[in-house]
């Protein structure tokens, strides 16, 4: 209980374990602790946080055995909504970034945000769509937002609820005629499902983890590492692996931050678990 998480939060440090150059656009209430607030600040640029006169959003994360989520709010969601992050107060220094991690329901903030973006020039723009959101009645409209972005990520359920379909090569097959140009599925343990217009497609394993602790974010620092991986090497393979990565070290504890001590050797490593895919 009480302890920093967030969507945003964790999709950051999947990136920071990549690179040194990550910002943080996300809204802050007035009780946001100043230790939570220091902490995020030695690891993340908070140049892009946004401040209200609100609480903080909170919400408990209630998981199943078949692997349903249930986010239970303990703040007012309305209000949570009505202070998501606005474009026009992008930081100047985030405006040429190389890629975009958008946690957000559609079309709006998502037009706003991608129109924003695509004007400075931004090679990746990933969407993970929120939870709520995808549902069958929602179907079209997702899909006609598939074009905009560069890669869709739901998760399995997600993508099971918007498709209609249960296995997922149809569900990939669905998206990418849509419009999608990339498409990644999240699974859990089964790792990830990875696919491209080009005809390109690959399950990725998980990294194994010798003490899951929490899977909360998982998916979350997924996204943040393939949106490096696919800015920085172009390639989907490899773009799997990093995001596998990053969620192999979001499994590890509860929250979204931790020590990047040492954290080269330690991404080495695991990144050594995918050299025959990677051949």
């Amino acid at each position: 209980m009480g302890v920093l998480g967030g969507g945003a939060t964790h999709a950051a440090m999947g990136m920071r374990l990549w690179t040194d150059s990550v910002g943080l656009v996300a809204p802050i209430g007035n009780n946001l602790r100043k230790r939570e607030l220091y902490e995020i600040s030695n690891l993340i640029d908070t140049e892009g946080l946004q401040q209200h006169a609100v609480p903080t959003p909170r919400a408990w994360q209630v998981y199943e055995d078949d692997g349903r989520r249930i986010e239970v709010f303990r703040t007012d969601f309305n209000q949570f909504l009505e202070i998501a992050p606005n474009p026009a107060l992008l930081p100047p220094s985030y405006a040429h970034a190389r890629g975009v991690h958008l946690l957000c329901a559609s079309p709006e903030p998502l037009l706003s945000w991608i129109k924003k973006l695509r004007q400075k020039d931004c090679s990746v723009i990933l969407w993970e769509p929120w939870d709520i959101y995808c549902q069958e009645e929602n179907r079209d409209e997702i899909y006609q937002l598939l074009s905009q972005v560069d890669v869709f990520s739901p998760n399995l359920i997600e993508a099971q609820r918007v498709t209609g379909k249960d296995d997922v090569e149809s569900i990939v097959q669905d998206l990418l005629a849509a419009g999608a140009n990339y498409v990644v599925i999240r699974m859990g343990e089964k790792g990830s499902y990875v696919a491209d217009k080009q005809g390109s497609r690959q399950q990725i394993p998980i990294v194994p983890v010798e003490n899951v602790v929490d899977v909360t974010g998982a998916g979350n620092a997924y996204c943040g590492g393939f949106v490096v991986g696919l800015a920085e090497t172009g390639d989907l393979i490899r773009a799997g692996c990093h995001g596998a990565v990053s969620a192999s070290f979001a499994l590890e504890q509860f929250g979204a931050l931790y020590s990047l001590h040492n954290v080269d050797e330690r991404i080495a490593q695991r990144m050594g678990f995918f050299d025959e895919l990677l051949k």
